[in-house]
């Protein structure tokens, strides 16, 4: 069955709005209520009824997970990181994939499930995405938020979509879908709204225009506005000079601590803070070597460092901190990346096979992917859209030199938050110049 000429039909997948509003069989347009019909010849090659008994081993999971998030974070930093401050989230844009995983087969969904967990099955992996988007909007004490959204154009669409997949988008990652006429500039102001109002206003806008033969927008937002446990008093916030990856000295303001968790390999050394709730942390990551550029150190620490890094951890000592107030933003297309990683078919016009979601083998393919985040970093915690940000505290701790580390970052460094119980970030990053 062809839903249209197969030319230029395209699925965009926007990775960093968010909201959730629930639908069923029946879907929202906003003026009027459009019954899909479904095509009984439609099927996913996954038995997504199944996702939600599937049992896995949660610490391999986890593990796969933070290799996937470095695998990532290294490559679009030697893609797209030059002398600039990057950040991703890891979690939005695999969540975001995964919902495409869905309705993929073959090796489209072979390719998109190795990505996050090579190995483990589709199965696994998408009852794995469905519990870490769990896990952050169930955190205490942080305002944590992940939710997603579906656009669909009726006019190139038509009634031949997959019912299966609709419901199982919108129980299992609460994704409201929404049924256009067609999209128009109309559109794209809907999108963006949405974009801003739930990223808490940080992010504008995600898309400036849509081409006609765009099929179907999907978009994951994930939110933060994390308060430090331990926040930092006037005190301890005061004027300093950083030196950025040009050798340029900056004047900016500076957070002193004094934390207890301590990180040391031969590559870097680091501490972490934790927000209110003891769930999440941020993670600082200063290279040894104190002329490298944080992005030339991103893109050689593999995920093998970061195993060897979060396992040195140690109470040990007391760290004496210093990290930058800084506020930043960072956007680009992920399809290079994501080929470089070996997702390649998705991208494939007339070689991806998507047709658990609509059409035929070769009808749909993924034409862009966008990445787009933001984040600030103060006193008081961080407050970042699909992205993260860092704080550290000092004064007021002068134990003996044996009993006391260091790690200021007065020059280019890594970040991230993570969850405290499993070390994986779900936003990470890189500071080169204020």
């Amino acid at each position: 069955m062809k839903i249209c000429s197969t030319k230029d039909l395209r699925v965009m997948t926007g990775i960093m709005a968010a909201s959730v509003l629930l639908g069923g069989c029946t879907v929202n347009t906003n003026t009027n209520t459009i019954v899909l019909k479904n095509d009984p010849n439609l099927k996913t090659e996954i038995n997504l009824n199944e996702v939600t008994t599937t049992e896995y081993d949660a610490e391999e999971m986890d593990k796969l997970y933070r290799e996937y998030c470095f695998n990532l974070f290294s490559q679009t930093v030697k893609d797209y990181g030059s002398g600039s401050n990057v950040m991703i989230s890891p979690a939005s844009i695999m969540i975001a994939l995964d919902m495409v995983a869905a309705g993929a087969k073959g090796e489209t969904l072979d390719q998109l499930t190795n990505l996050f967990a090579a190995g483990q099955g589709p199965l696994t992996q998408q009852a794995y995405a469905s519990d870490l988007m769990d896990r952050i909007n169930e955190a205490k004490e942080v305002e944590f938020a992940c939710a997603n959204a579906v656009w669909s154009n009726k006019a190139l669409l038509g009634d031949k979509v997959n019912l299966e997949y609709v419901s199982y988008i919108q129980d299992t990652f609460n994704a409201d879908y929404r049924v256009k006429d067609n999209f128009d500039d109309k559109t794209v102001k809907e999108i963006n709204d949405w974009t801003y109002e739930h990223t808490d206003k940080m992010i504008e806008e995600v898309v400036d225009n849509l081409n006609p033969e765009t099929v179907m927008v999907l978009v994951n937002a994930i939110a933060f506005d994390g308060k430090w446990a331990d926040p930092y008093d006037e005190s301890q916030v005061r004027d300093g000079e950083f030196t950025n990856s040009e050798a340029e000295a900056q004047n900016v303001k500076f957070l002193h601590g004094c934390e207890n968790t301590y990180f040391e390999t031969e590559k870097a050394t680091g501490f972490m803070k934790a927000y209110e709730g003891g769930q999440y942390s941020f993670l600082v990551i200063l290279p040894s070597d104190e002329s490298v550029n944080a992005n030339d150190f991103a893109a050689g620490f593999t995920a093998e460092d970061y195993e060897k890094f979060i396992a040195s951890r140690t109470g040990e000592y007391e760290v004496i901190t210093a990290v930058p107030v800084f506020e930043s933003d960072f956007e680009y297309t992920v399809n290079d990346t994501l080929k470089n990683l070996g997702a390649n078919d998705v991208f494939s016009e007339g070689g991806a096979d998507l047709s658990g979601i609509a059409g035929s083998q070769g009808d749909l393919f993924v034409s862009k992917v966008i990445h787009k985040t933001h984040i600030e970093v103060d006193a008081e915690g961080t407050r970042a859209a699909a992205v993260t940000a860092v704080m550290v505290d000092a004064a007021g701790c002068m134990p003996n030199e044996d009993q006391y580390r260091y790690v200021e970052c007065y020059r280019p460094f890594v970040y991230a938050i993570v969850d405290n119980e499993t070390m994986a970030p779900v936003f990470v990053g890189t500071v080169n110049s204020i």
